[in-house]
């Protein structure tokens, strides 16, 4: 049973999740909602560490970034993360990314 209250969709995004005190991890986003995301990498973390987050978008110059996400699991190399807080311009963002990465529904 899938208790998440955003869809997420697909995607495979480069992204660096930061931690503190000063550690990165290279992965890539495999799929993204509005609340969150699933980033396949080799990080050292646990549920409840905050994170931020940085999303390569290929169409843009400037990558997304979560300024607070929280890990909710990891398993392997899979960290879920759900999105604590992040400015209203990435929401947007975030939003327009969600518009294009979705998929047409056919009637």
């Amino acid at each position: 049973m899938d208790l998440r209250r955003q869809k997420r969709f697909a995607v495979k995004l480069q992204s660096i999740m930061i931690g503190a005190p000063r550690k990165e991890w290279a992965g890539v986003v495999m799929n993204l909602s509005k609340t969150g995301c699933l980033i396949e990498c080799d990080a050292q973390v646990y549920a409840g560490m905050s994170v931020a987050i940085r999303i390569e978008v290929p169409t843009e110059a400037a990558p997304l970034l979560i300024e607070r996400a929280a890990v909710r699991w990891n398993r392997g190399r899979q960290v879920g993360v759900s999105f604590v807080s992040m400015a209203e311009p990435q929401q947007e963002r975030l939003n327009q990314l969600l518009l294009q990465v979705k998929p047409e529904i056919s009637q």
